[in-house]
This record gives C-alpha cells, structure tokens and sequence, in this order.
C-alpha cells in the first residue's frame, strides 16, 4: 500500500541480499541473509531469510509528508515494510532461480 510507488531493485553483498527503495530524493533498504537449517529432531532442512538490518528513515518520511501517519499506522507500515521487502526478494529469487533453468 504504502509501499507500491517507490521503485526497488535488489542487489547482493556477499551473502547479504539486499532490497533497496527509491523515492524521487529518497533511499532506504533492507538487508537479509540466507540461513540453511536443519532440524534438530529431524532432518529436515530449510532456508529461510532472515532480515539483519532495515534503514528505512527517509522512505517513511516521504511517506508522512504525503499521508500523516497516526500512531496506529506505525505498526502497519513496520508490518508491510518487513512483507514488501521480503515479497520482493522472494520473487526475484525465484526469477534468478528461473533464468539459471
């Protein structure tokens, strides 16, 4: 929702993925680390993406200028940021994961 009209793109850092938002003079983004795990019980062995860092200040203030957030939309919008980026670099890993097929 709040989301939607910054453009992303994803980059890599070593074993860091990276989501970054662009705003017309703005940036932020967010940083994941692909974790392999396997069960202690059974063996069962996943990954998951785990979000270490988020720098989002300038975003979210472009966003309040447009739309004044209310205490309640806080939440909201630390729930969608945390959504939309990890949405996003699921889908892109899915079309890297594509092209390499």
């Amino acid at each position: 929702m709040y989301l939607n009209k910054f453009s992303t793109t994803i980059s890599t850092n070593g074993d860091d993925y990276v989501v970054n938002y662009h705003g017309d003079n703005t940036y932020g983004h967010c940083i994941y680390k692909k974790l392999d795990l396997t069960g202690s019980n059974k063996p069962i062995r996943q990954s998951v993406m785990l979000l270490t860092h988020c720098q989002m200040g300038e975003i979210i203030d472009e966003i309040n200028k447009e739309t004044p957030l209310k205490d309640m939309n806080s939440s909201d919008l630390s729930n969608e940021i945390r959504n939309h980026s990890l949405t996003t670099l699921t889908d892109w890993l899915s079309s890297q994961k594509e092209d390499n097929d």
